[in-house]
């Protein structure tokens, strides 16, 4: 595979690969670099790019990987087993902070529901492709993707109103 193909076939990602690791990261910078060495990676392998059929899925992956080893680098991992539901931002300063609100609780969940989240609600991934990407079954996915939106939503529900 050529440079050219590469880019035809990573390129349209990148935006997805970089807004995950935003996310993720809550590091503009940090998510920066992280895209650079996801790119890198993906280079490397892309002789083995042609034989994958979802190469979507395998950027993601690989990108997850990443942001979680930054994390345990940072020293913010945290295991569970229990990720911001998009919303348009109006000029209504009532939405604003609503959305402040669930950022900073986004970045109170634990890492696999932050992912669950980010991947289901922000990325528009299905189950079976997160499961994928996760290796968690999907009932697990579930789970807790429905406690982590119970968490992000049930001290809000009052404001809602």
């Amino acid at each position: 595979m050529d440079q050219d193909q590469f880019w035809l076939m990573i390129g349209p990602l990148n935006s997805n690969l970089f807004g995950f690791a935003l996310r993720m990261l809550n590091d503009r910078p940090l998510a920066e670099d992280a895209l650079q060495d996801v790119l890198e990676k993906l280079w490397k392998m892309r002789k083995r790019l042609d034989s994958n059929n979802n190469i979507k899925s395998f950027a993601m992956t690989v990108m997850k990987n990443k942001c979680i080893d930054l994390i345990r680098k940072k020293g913010r991992y945290i295991e569970s087993n229990e990720p911001e539901a998009y919303m348009t931002i109006e000029s209504n300063y009532e939405h604003i902070d609503m959305i402040e609100q669930l950022k900073k609780r986004m970045n109170l969940l634990p890492t696999n529901q932050k992912l669950i989240v980010e991947l289901k609600d922000f990325q528009g991934f299905s189950y079976e492709e997160i499961e994928e990407i996760t290796q968690m079954s999907v009932n697990t996915l579930r789970v807790n993707l429905s406690r982590a939106r119970k968490k992000l939503t049930e001290p809000l529900r009052d404001e809602w109103r």
